[in-house]
């Protein structure tokens, strides 16, 4: 069993120490991932851009330049001229004619133009068009782009699909146009050349960033010597890296101090390893003692006989934490040198842990055969839940204001220390004042009499013999408990405020504008019932520079576009909309009333709205975007006249490029589509999520230390026990009561661990939450994540992990031998 222990023991300290290291590189691909990710695919090099001119350049030297790096080249040019009625954009791309749908003709020497222009002024493929007051062939009709576009189109997307106008007339219409076409047109005015360079090689590290960032460093001054212009360079490439790194850097800052504590919990373990070696080295050692040998000799013993067991168990924990890194951490992938890294720390621990072992040995030995008076054990007087409780309060005092701070520039969060220190301070508080009833409630447990019901009895009484690995066993199981759950909600809580907040400003998952105003009332199209709703709004600025929105709904469908959660009011949509639709009785519109200001007080810009009663008050509404406030109501309760002056969107929950093509073939023109995703950025939820996500890295490193203790009290105790259920078999008791005198003493430890750890975990998360937003002038205020997946998951473990350690306890000690029973 020492050898056993010795294993795990390493296995926990390089687990630790490797899983720091996987956690970080994987962060830094995390970050990579995400800043690649939310561009445009062609947006994650460099890019090389005027206005109001063009960039003549010799595009094979440009793919020539590319090339040598590994890199591909994408150029488009914009021009824009005098159309038949309105301006047009002639848009030059190469590969343009390959990327739209082709409804009639082809020819590739002429003006493709999309179908709405073409059905507007009868122009058909071989027929001409004005442009620039010249006529022009056309060669093809292809289908007019609406959002969201093919992601050839991504960075031309505000050319191809232009937001809508304000006024009567429509945006400029995209024509694409051959390039020796272009060249040769007279009148055409550039509007802007935008030249970039990208790669196709996935990005997925932070080492790949880098050596792509170094590649466009290089290349950025040979491409602009091709160019004939000085262009504004943008190098997306160097951005993402400089994210990565900073990322890597703000998660390793934030995980090291973690990190040593666990640490030296884990030398805590070899500590008690020494004195497990100790004890069951005890006549040899006397006996090399009574020799001459000295106390340092036997240390080395123990370092010589321990030595390959911690090295066993130092390679186990870097495999495991390499292992598991894609469960873990924040990406599967990791930078080439982590496993190298990984592997130096651990056998780093592994010499800490083999001086540690050396140097507790020496002492104990020393201590053990000289005639050395004992000092009384301080450490076991000082109250450490009062200390951590103390903590704690201290820190949340001093610190919690600025638990969580967004750099304005690069838009990095810092998490404080204190932010990191509370949860744990909290739980060891709990896991204390749990410990320290348990040790009370184990002395009073010799003074219970109930032999009629002798299974409880029993297993009560057992565990008050084994007093300190009880409330040992409790404590570490309990703060492993703990850790994970307040990790797993913190980090469950950042995701579920980014996505409540990007769903508060876009109204649902995605939200499709309408060009036609909200003059005539209209739902949604047959095709679009049970995913999608119409909505409706204006905004104003009410007293006191207080902006504010007057958004109109179809009671009957926004639970089918619009998202909604409970929490955010107290109460359910399908509630709210219901007193909406109440048809009013003395002439008065009932509204709901979003925000912190009492705005049915304020507004009177309009008519429709000096008399209106409110049926309800919320904190905050789907779609208020970054206003104040908002007032709500039915659209049925305005006027086509009343509602001419507001804006439309479809707001779904589904693909957006199904309610598009719906909406278009219904014959409504839409413009840009918003997305809830990218309305918020994302990264300082994430790195806040992953650096309280490695707590359940922590949790899992206690845990094992939890399950070692609970095996080594189950072993140490095989003859003690053995005797017992010899006992009680001579008393009457049968087989299954032997079984259930276990399952009982196991089940009030893992009872108590799970509840005071899940407990723990809720009581931190309820308090942490709103200080770790890192926009709280956003709406909503984030509320604290359910740990019910938690609570569940935790006791079925423990709910197997007892059963399966009772009956291994029942058969030892129902197979024991005569002799061991002797011995005992």
């Amino acid at each position: 069993m020492t050898v056993v222990v010795s294993v795990v023991t390493g296995l926990v300290l390089a687990f630790v120490a490797a899983a720091t290291v996987f956690y970080t590189s994987a962060s830094g691909s995390a970050a990579t991932q995400y800043a690649v990710g939310h561009r445009c695919a062609v947006e994650n090099g460099v890019q090389f851009t005027v206005s109001n001119a063009d960039m003549p350049a010799d595009n094979a030297r440009l793919r020539a330049i590319a090339g040598s790096h590994g890199a591909e080249v994408a150029r488009s040019r914009v021009y824009v001229a005098a159309g038949p009625l309105d301006p047009v954009r002639l848009v030059s791309r190469d590969g343009a004619f390959d990327h739209v749908e082709v409804l009639r003709g082809g020819d590739r020497n002429g003006v493709w133009i999309p179908h709405n222009v073409a059905e507007q002024f009868k122009v058909e493929p071989g027929g001409v068009i004005s442009i620039a007051r010249q006529p022009v062939p056309v060669g093809a009709v292809y289908r007019k782009l609406a959002d969201p576009v093919p992601e050839y189109w991504c960075a031309d997307r505000g050319v191809m699909v232009p937001p809508p106008h304000g006024g009567t007339n429509d945006p400029p219409q995209p024509l694409l146009v051959p390039e020796r076409l272009l060249d040769e047109l007279p009148g055409i005015q550039p509007l802007g050349t935008h030249v970039e360079v990208y790669t196709r090689k996935s990005l997925r590290t932070r080492t790949e960033i880098e050596d792509w960032a170094t590649a466009t460093g290089k290349m950025t001054p040979e491409v602009i010597a091709a160019l004939n212009e000085k262009p504004v360079i943008k190098d997306y490439a160097a951005v993402s890296a400089k994210t990565a790194g900073q990322t890597q850097d703000t998660v390793s800052t934030a995980v090291l101090p973690l990190t040593l504590i666990s640490l030296l919990a884990g030398l805590l373990g070899v500590v008690g390893l020494a004195a497990q070696w100790i004890q069951r080295r005890g006549a040899e050692v006397r006996l090399l003692w009574t020799r001459g040998v000295s106390a340092q000799a036997i240390g080395g013993k123990a370092v010589l006989e321990m030595g390959g067991p911690l090295l066993l168990g130092v390679t186990l924990g870097w495999a495991t934490a390499w292992l598991t890194s894609p469960v873990l951490a924040p990406a599967p992938q990791l930078d080439p040198w982590a496993p190298s890294r990984a592997a130096m720390l651990a056998a780093a621990t592994w010499l800490v842990a083999l001086a540690v072992l050396g140097t507790v040995t020496s002492l104990r030995a020393r201590r053990e055969f000289t005639a050395i008076e004992r000092k009384r054990d301080v450490l076991k007087k000082i109250p450490w839940e009062v200390l951590a409780g103390a903590g704690a309060v201290t820190v949340w005092l001093t610190g919690a204001d600025h638990a969580v701070r967004v750099d304005p520039a690069s838009l990095l969060p810092e998490v404080s220390l204190a932010a990191l220190a509370f949860p744990l301070l909290c739980i060891v508080f709990f896991i204390g004042v749990t410990a320290r009833l348990a040790g009370f409630l184990s002395k009073a447990s010799h003074r219970l009499r109930g032999w009629r019901n002798p299974t409880v009895l029993w297993a009560l009484r057992r565990t008050a013999a084994q007093r300190k690995v009880a409330v040992a066993l409790l404590a570490v199981a309990g703060l492993a408990i703990g850790v994970i759950a307040a990790g797993v909600g913190v980090a469950k809580t950042a995701r579920e405020s980014l996505e409540d907040k990007g769903w508060m400003r876009i109204g649902s998952d995605h939200a499709v504008p309408l060009v036609r105003g909200a003059g005539e009332q209209q739902g949604v199209p047959q095709e679009l019932r049970g995913q999608a709703t119409r909505i409706a709004y204006t905004q104003l600025y009410i007293e006191g520079n207080i902006g504010a929105r007057i958004l109109l709904i179809d009671p009957e469908t926004f639970q089918d576009g619009g998202r909604w959660r409970d929490r955010w009011a107290g109460t359910g949509l399908d509630e709210l909309t219901a007193r909406l639709a109440e048809p009013p009785t003395d002439g008065t519109i009932p509204v709901i009333v979003a925000g912190r200001y009492p705005l049915d007080q304020f507004i009177g810009q309009a008519d429709y709205f000096q008399r209106m009663r409110t049926v309800a008050t919320v904190p905050s509404f789907p779609a208020i975007g970054q206003y104040e406030g908002m007032i709500i109501t039915s659209w049925q309760w305005l006027t086509p006249s009343q509602r001419r002056g507001f804006s439309q969107q479809i707001l779904t929950t589904q693909d957006p490029r199904h309610a598009v093509d719906v909406l278009n073939a219904a014959g409504e023109r839409t413009g840009p589509v918003l997305d809830a995703k990218s309305s918020t950025e994302h990264l300082p939820f994430l790195i806040v999520a992953w650096i309280f996500a490695f707590f359940v890295v922590l949790g899992a490193a206690l845990a094992a230390v939890a399950v070692v203790t609970l095996l080594v009290s189950v072993e140490t105790r095989r003859r003690s026990t053995a005797v017992a259920h010899a006992l009680l078999a001579r008393m009457g008791l049968r087989a299954g009561a032997l079984l259930a005198t276990h399952l009982v003493e196991l089940a009030i430890l893992a009872g108590a661990a799970t509840a005071v750890g899940v407990g723990g975990g809720w009581v931190v998360l309820e308090v942490l939450t709103q200080r770790l937003d890192p926009f709280p002038a956003l709406s909503p205020v984030p509320q604290p994540a359910s740990l019910r997946g938690v609570g569940l998951m935790t006791s079925a473990v423990a709910i197997a992990g007892v059963v399966l350690v009772a009956g291994y306890a029942v058969r030892a000690a129902k197979g024991a031998k005569v002799r061991e029973l002797l011995r005992a």
